[in-house]
């Protein structure tokens, strides 16, 4: 079954949020002076936007599969990404939050490149 181009543009919103809320949770680690952490979240930000800029740039290609596990797997990981980056703004265990949302980046990066083989 192919993707419709509603549920594709569901999958690019889901993988755009991911994205954001990590560069969100890179913006409060730097207004902390919490560089060598910040670092770590940049780098699961920048391969993440490496997977959108794929896909943006397949965008009109057919994909092929279903979008409902890869859009429950975004959904999934966009709300624990937000509870995450809510820790690290009120300075809440900052350092396992750092971790889950480099974990939850890197989620979004594995949901992003199973979508990707779905395509042709």
């Amino acid at each position: 079954m192919a993707f419709e181009a509603t549920e594709k543009e569901k999958v690019l919103e889901g993988l755009m949020a991911a994205r954001r809320q990590g560069q969100l949770a890179e913006l409060s680690l730097r207004f902390k002076d919490r560089t060598e952490e910040a670092e770590k979240i940049w780098e699961s930000t920048a391969r993440l936007s490496t997977e959108i800029d794929i896909m943006l740039g397949k965008i009109m290609e057919e994909w092929v599969g279903r979008s409902e596990p890869v859009l429950k797997g975004l959904s999934a990981a966009t709300a624990k990404l937000e509870t995450a980056v809510g820790g690290i703004k009120k300075d809440i265990k900052t350092a396992q939050n750092v971790v889950k949302v480099v974990g939850l980046l890197d989620d979004a990066v594995a949901i992003a490149k199973k979508a990707f083989l779905a395509m042709a």
